[in-house]
């Protein structure tokens, strides 16, 4: 297979965007086994929140076997492998206005099994993972250092969880200031980034009821994807960004996990569907890169 022309200045390689979702991470199992299935393998992956647990999980082998241990992980998720299962000790935190309303154990836990990287640094393709620093109110990314710990970071909901220490500092969430991390991929020169899922619609909720934990989450949802760039938009000359559609996860909160079948099924098939169609749109087709990793 042919390598694709690039100008000076962007790389040959092929990088997979994975943003922020928390529940909504299934869809990019899904589109992950479309695209390893039809050859195209990352040189780079960007990952923010969970997004990042997904890449890092990848990392190890960027398979399409790889791909399905991912899925069956995902099957098996439950809120309370997230969150965990002590109500009393919620409420306990409420009252005693502590910085967090769950305990970071069932999390640090699901991350522990999830990664298989002592070091960022160690994975068979680079890995970029995004926290936000609580301290000095930007972005932080991440190619190297303990895995497990900077993973906690971009995945730790701002208030639910505490925040993670990291070189001095108090990190939070990647999604808090880059939910849709394409901008990195394109600043490390990719030619073309393919995005695992789109934006979340902000259409109007439909519930007629919203706990305090929904109206955190809907607020954090508004600030991060209310003024997103068009991701195609931020391509250099040279440069394509390509978004891959997935299940539609419109009313499902991020804490919910009962539909992580549906969304991985559903998914695989739109995004199947949507690479056939690139067939002669002038898309590059997968470069040398991904024969060399076979």
């Amino acid at each position: 297979m042919g390598t694709v022309q690039t100008p000076a200045g962007v790389s040959n390689e092929v990088a997979f965007v994975f943003p922020s979702g928390g529940s909504s991470g299934a869809v990019q199992v899904g589109i992950l086994s479309s695209l390893l299935e039809a050859g195209i393998t990352p040189d780079l992956m960007v990952g923010s929140s969970v997004g990042a647990l997904n890449a890092a999980f990848l990392s190890a082998e960027p398979t399409v076997q790889r791909a399905a241990a991912l899925e069956l992980v995902w099957q098996r998720l439950s809120r309370a492998d997230v969150f965990g299962r002590n109500g009393y000790g919620l409420v306990r935190r409420l009252v005693a206005r502590q910085s967090h309303l769950y305990t970071p154990n069932a999390l640090r836990s699901l991350i522990a099994r999830l990664c298989p990287l002592g070091d960022l640094a160690e994975g068979a393709v680079r890995l970029q993972v995004v926290t936000t620093d609580l301290d000095h109110g930007v972005a932080r990314w991440w190619g190297s250092g303990h895995a497990c710990d900077i993973l906690y970071a971009s995945a730790s909901l701002p208030g639910l969880f505490p925040p993670a220490r990291l070189d001095g500092s108090r990190h939070v969430d990647g999604g808090v200031l880059e939910p849709y991390p394409v901008q990195r991929a394109v600043d490390l020169d990719a030619s073309v980034v393919y995005v695992l899922g789109e934006p979340p619609s902000l259409d109007a909720t439909k519930a007629q009821r919203l706990s305090a934990l929904d109206v955190l989450i809907r607020s954090f949802e508004i600030s991060r994807y209310g003024r997103l760039p068009e991701p195609a938009t931020v391509a250099r000359p040279g440069q394509r960004v390509i978004v891959i559609p997935g299940a539609d996860t419109s009313g499902i909160p991020i804490t919910d996990f009962r539909h992580t079948a549906h969304l991985i099924r559903t998914s695989r098939e739109i995004s199947r569907r949507f690479l056939l169609s690139l067939s002669g749109t002038g898309v590059p087709e997968p470069h040398e890169s991904a024969d060399s990793h076979a």
